[in-house]
Formats: structure tokens, C-alpha cells, sequence
């Protein structure tokens, strides 16, 4: 349970983050991951069994995810700090 609690706030905090680039299409490659990473941990936290055939246990699996989403993470604040979801006055000036 505590894992797709974490799942729906970490993708609720994302998407509300990510709603910044102004109705641009999210053509960024690390929130698209950082979404399906969110997605698979709330679904193996709610059916674990998908993770025994690759010879993990559930929480081995979600650490694994856990730790992806810590990689991704530099990749995601990079992106706001250097002003691609900025909105324009908050932008360095040219």
C-alpha cells in the first residue's frame, strides 16, 4: 500500500510540475519515463506477482524502480532550472 501511495503523490507532484510548459506536448524523455516508472510501481505495489518470474522478490522490484526514478530525477530538475518549463518572466533575460 505504501508503494502506490507514493506512486499517486510522486505522479500528482510530476504532472503538476510537468502542467508548467504551458500547453506545450512533453516532448521530454525523462518525464515520460519518470510517468511509466510511477505507473509501474503503483501497479507491481498493487500485483507484486509479476515480479517473482524475473527472480525478485515485490520489494527488490520496487527498490529497483525506486532507484530509476532517483536517476531520473537530475534529468527532470536540469530541465526546470534551465528554463524549459520556466514560464517567460521567469526566464533569464537574452
Amino acid at each position: 500500500m505504501a508503494f502506490i501511495a507514493l506512486a499517486v503523490v510522486g505522479c500528482g507532484c510530476t504532472l503538476r510540475l510537468l502542467a508548467r510548459d504551458r500547453g506545450e506536448p512533453l516532448r521530454h524523455l525523462a518525464a515520460g519515463r519518470c510517468r511509466l516508472m510511477y505507473a509501474l510501481i503503483a501497479v507491481v505495489g498493487a500485483f507484486p506477482e509479476p515480479a517473482r518470474p524475473l527472480g525478485l522478490t515485490p520489494v527488490q522490484a520496487e527498490a529497483l524502480m525506486l532507484i530509476v526514478l532517483v536517476v531520473l530525477g537530475p534529468a527532470l530538475v536540469w530541465r526546470f532550472m534551465a528554463g524549459a518549463g520556466r514560464p517567460a518572466e521567469d526566464a533569464p533575460a537574452a
